[in-house]
C-alpha cells in the first residue's frame, strides 16, 4: 500500500511512518515527567483531503472466496462504484460498455432483456447477481449494485452450466456499521427523469439497514412512449461484528417499456437499412415489454475460527415478463432477390407476444479453510448447491406476415390501426432439477509459486412440456405437442500456476472447462433430448502487475477457447441433431486501470479475437467463417483529471469492429467509434455532474440479430444532482 503522506506543523510532508517514529521518539522520554511538565499550547494539524482513486480494484470474490486479483489464474474486469457514476451509467449494458471483449445482441424470437456475448461466445444465461445465478429477461438496472465483476473464460468448475466465455456478477449493496445516505435527481435529453435513494442506518455496532430507491422514465428519441421503470431494495444485516452475520435482502424492480427492433438489412447491401435514426417500425399502442422481478436472498456467514469459515446463501426469483416486439422484415420476394429495394417497397411487421414466469430456487454452501500441510499453506474451497428452476411461458406468432399493416420503409406510422391475428398459440413448462458438489485448493507451494486445484460435479435433470393450439379451432396440433426429457452428469475441472517474483508481479497459465446441456435455454425437444452437453475448453497465459508504487494496475492475457463438440442439425434429416460443429477463439488482452499521478485517473482495456468455425455441421457455407456477433477487436478508454478538490472533468471512448449477423458472413454491423465525456463539481455533501453522450452524434448499432439491428443511443447530455447526508 502506496505510503499516505502526513503533514507537518512547518508545512513539509513527511511519510506516515516516519512522523509516527518521530512522535514516538519525541514522547518517549516525556512520559516520565508528564505529571511535572507544563502544559503546551494546542497545535492545530491540518489532515490532507483524501487523494481521489478508485478505478483500480485490488480484490474479488467472484471466485467464491475473497482473493486478490493477482492471485486469480484467469482474466477479471471490475467495473466500480467511482467510474460507473462517472459516467453516469444506470444500467447493467452500461456498466458492460467498460468490459473489452464483449458485445450485446439484439432480442430473438420474442426474447428481450440483457444479452451478451463474451469471447465470442454467447453469456446470456451466464449473469448472477452476489454469485446466484440471475435467469431474467430484464433489463438489469444499477441502482442497488455496488460493482459489476466479469470473470473470463470457461468456469463451470465454479458456477455450473455456462460459462463457455466466462460469467457476468452484479454485486449488491449491503448494510455497513454507519450512518449516511444519497440521493440523486438525473435529467436529460429525450425525456429522461431518473430519481434514487440509498439510505443505511446502524441500530447498534451489530444491526444495520438499508434501502435503496429508484424511480425513472427515459426515451432513446425513437419509440412511441416513453420507457418507464422503479425499483426498491430493503437489507438488512445482523451480527456485524460477528463471528455470526446473517443478511436479509429483497429487490424488487418493474419495468414498463416500448420494444424497439430497430432496421432490418437491406438485402443488397448486407448492412442495417439506411434510414434515419429516428425511424421506428413498431406500433403504438401494441409494441410493449413488462417485467417484473423479484430477487430475495438470505445470507447466513458464520466464523468457526480465524482460519474456517462457513457459508450458506438461500436465494428465491421469480421473473415475470410480457412482451410484443415488432420485427421489421422485407417482403420475401425482396429477400430472394426478386425485386430491388425502392422508396416504394413496403416494410412488414412481424409479431410475436411471450409471457411467463420463472422461477428459482438455489442454496449454495461454502466451507472456506485455511491451513498448512506438507510444508505449503493451502486455501480449501469446499460446497454443495442445490437448484431447482421452472419456467412457464405461453407464445403466440402473427398468422401471416400480412397481419399487421405495411408501413413506408423512410416514413412509417407508428399510430396504424391494428388486429392481432395469431397463428398458433402455445404453452410451453419447464422444470429442471440440480445438484452440484464442489471442491478447490489454492496451494502457496512457496512464497513465490501458486497452484490452484479444483473439481466439480453436476447433476441436472429436466423435463419440457409444449401443447400447441390451432388459433381459429383451438384444436391440439400433435406435431407441434411433445413432452421431453433429459438427465445430464458432468464435470468440470479448474487448475492454474502462478509465479509472483514480487509483490508487483504476477505471471499464470491456466485451464479451465464447462459445459452446455441441452436444456440449457429451458427448452428441449424430441431431438436435442438425446443429445449430451456441448463441451468446452479455455487455455490462458496471463500477466498482471502494480506499476507506480500499487496506484496502477496493468494485465495481459493470451487466451484460446474450443467449443469442441457443437449442437447442429443433421443436414440431411431435419429431425436430427448430432454434436458435430467444433469452433475456437484465440485472442489477447490489455487492460490498465488506476491513478497515474494523483489528478489522473484511467480505465482501459481492449481486446483483439480471431474466430473460427472448425466445422459447420447443418450451416451451409459456415465453415471457416467468423461466428456471429464477434468483432475483431472491441476497446474502451475512460480517464479523469481532477483540476481542483472540486472540479472534474472526464473523457472516454468505446470502439467496437465488424460484426457478422449470420453464421455465413453476410449482413453485417459495421465498426463504430462513440465519444462520451463529463465534467463534475463536487463537495463534501454536494455534487452537480453533466455527462454528454456519443459527442459527434455517431450513427451506430449496439444489438444485432440475424435479421434486424438494433441502435445505439444519438447524442444526448444528463444532468445529475446529489446530496449526501
Amino acid at each position: 500500500m502506496k505510503q499516505r503522506n502526513t503533514p507537518c506543523v512547518t508545512g513539509h510532508k513527511l511519510p506516515a511512518k516516519m512522523a509516527a517514529g518521530m512522535l514516538a521518539a519525541a514522547l518517549s522520554p516525556a512520559l516520565s515527567q508528564a505529571a511535572d511538565a507544563p502544559a503546551l499550547p494546542t497545535v492545530k494539524v491540518e489532515a490532507e483531503k483524501e487523494v481521489r482513486g478508485a478505478f483500480k480494484t485490488d480484490s474479488s470474490g467472484i471466485g467464491k472466496t475473497q482473493q486478490k486479483l493477482r492471485d486469480i489464474p484467469q482474466s477479471v474486469t471490475v467495473v466500480g462504484k467511482q467510474l460507473l457514476e462517472d459516467q453516469g451509467a444506470d444500467s447493467l449494458k452500461d456498466a458492460l460498455k467498460n468490459v473489452a471483449g464483449l458485445t450485446f445482441a439484439a432480442g430473438e424470437g420474442g426474447r428481450t432483456g440483457d444479452q451478451i456475448v463474451l469471447r465470442g461466445f454467447a453469456a446470456t444465461t451466464d449473469l448472477f447477481v452476489d454469485g446466484a445465478r440471475d435467469i431474467g429477461q430484464y433489463n438489469r438496472d444499477l441502482f442497488n449494485t455496488d460493482k459489476v465483476e466479469v470473470l473470463k473464460g470457461s468456469s463451470s468448475m465454479l458456477f455450473g452450466r455456462g460459462s463457455t466465455g466466462g460469467v457476468v456478477n452484479l454485486v449488491s449493496k449491503k448494510p455497513y456499521a454507519g450512518n449516511g445516505g444519497e440521493a440523486s435527481l438525473t435529467i436529460g435529453t429525450d425525456d429522461k427523469l431518473r430519481v434514487t435513494g440509498d439510505i443505511n442506518h446502524a441500530q447498534s455496532d451489530d444491526i444495520a439497514v438499508r434501502l435503496n430507491l429508484m424511480a425513472q422514465q427515459s426515451n432513446n428519441g425513437r419509440v412511441a412512449n416513453n420507457n418507464e421503470g422503479y425499483g426498491f431494495a430493503p437489507s438488512v444485516s445482523f451480527g456485524l461484528q460477528g463471528p455470526t452475520t446473517l443478511t436479509l435482502a429483497y429487490q424488487r424492480l418493474v419495468e414498463h417499456n416500448n420494444t424497439d427492433y430497430g432496421a432490418p438489412y437491406n438485402p443488397y447491401t448486407q448492412r442495417p437499412l439506411d434510414v434515419p435514426y429516428d425511424t421506428y417500425y413498431g406500433l403504438k399502442g401494441l409494441d410493449y415489454e413488462d417485467t417484473a422481478t423479484d430477487l430475495a436472498s438470505a445470507t447466513l456467514e458464520h466464523r468457526l475460527s480465524d482460519r474456517v469459515k462457513l457459508k450458506n446463501q438461500l436465494r428465491y426469483a421469480r421473473y415475470e415478463r410480457d412482451a410484443a416486439p415488432t420485427a421489421p422484415r422485407f417482403p420475401k420476394a425482396v429477400y430472394d432477390k426478386k425485386a430491388p429495394v425502392t422508396d416504394a417497397t413496403p416494410i412488414l411487421r412481424s409479431l410475436k407476444q411471450r409471457n411467463g414466469v420463472d422461477e428459482v430456487w438455489s442454496n449454495q454452501t461454502d466451507l472456506t479453510a485455511e491451513l498448512e500441510a506438507g510444508g505449503m499453506r493451502h486455501n480449501l474451497l469446499a460446497g454443495l448447491e442445490l437448484t431447482r428452476e421452472r419456467s412457464y411461458t405461453d407464445r403466440a406468432d402473427s398468422k401471416t406476415d400480412s397481419s399487421l399493416p405495411s408501413t413506408s420503409m423512410f416514413d412509417p406510422n407508428p399510430n396504424d390501426a391494428f388486429t392481432r391475428d395469431w397463428g398458433q398459440i402455445s404453452h410451453r413448462d419447464y422444470v429442471s432439477n440440480g445438484v452440484a458438489v464442489y471442491a478447490q485448493d489454492f496451494i502457496e507451494l512457496t512464497p513465490q509459486w501458486k497452484a490452484l486445484l479444483g473439481a466439480r460435479f453436476d447433476h441436472v435433470s429436466g423435463s419440457y412440456r409444449t401443447r400447441s393450439y390451432n388459433k381459429d379451432t383451438g384444436a391440439l396440433k400433435p406435431a407441434d405437442s411433445y413432452d421431453a426429457s433429459r438427465t445430464d452428469n458432468a464435470w468440470s475441472w479448474r487448475s492454474g500456476l502462478i509465479w509472483q517474483p514480487d509483490a508487483r508481479q504476477s505471471y499464470y497459465a491456466s485451464v479451465g472447462t464447462s459445459f452446455n446441456p441441452s436444456g440449457e435455454t429451458y427448452a428441449l425437444d424430441k431431438a436435442t433430448e438425446k443429445i449430451g452437453p456441448e463441451q468446452n475448453r479455455n487455455y490462458e497465459l496471463g500477466a498482471k502487475f502494480e506499476l507506480l508504487d500499487g496506484d496502477l494496475s496493468l494485465r495481459g492475457a493470451l487466451f484460446r477457447i474450443e467449443k469442441l463438440n457443437e449442437r447442429n442439425t443433421d443436414p440431411l434429416v431435419a429431425d436430427v441433431v448430432t454434436l458435430s460443429g467444433k469452433r475456437h477463439t484465440n485472442g489477447v488482452e490489455l487492460e490498465v486501470a488506476g491513478r497515474v499521478n494523483e489528478h489522473w485517473e484511467v480505465f482501459a482495456g481492449a481486446t483483439y479475437l480471431e474466430a473460427v468455425i472448425d466445422k459447420a455441421g447443418t450451416k451451409e457455407g459456415s465453415q471457416g467463417k467468423r461466428p456471429r456477433n464477434t468483432p475483431n477487436y472491441t476497446a474502451n478508454l475512460w480517464n479523469t483529471f481532477r483540476f481542483t478538490p472540486e472540479v472534474t472533468a472526464g473523457l472516454g471512448a468505446n470502439w467496437v469492429g465488424k460484426r457478422y449477423a449470420t453464421e455465413s458472413n453476410t449482413n453485417a454491423l459495421p465498426a463504430y467509434m462513440v465519444i462520451n465525456a463529463m465534467a463534475a463539481y463536487e463537495t463534501r455533501q454536494y455534487k452537480v455532474q453533466l455527462n454528454l453522450n456519443n459527442l459527434l452524434n455517431k450513427k451506430h448499432y449496439e444489438g444485432l440479430y440475424g435479421g434486424h439491428a438494433t441502435y445505439g443511443a444519438h447524442r444526448g447530455a444528463e444532468l445529475t444532482l446529489s446530496h449526501k447526508f
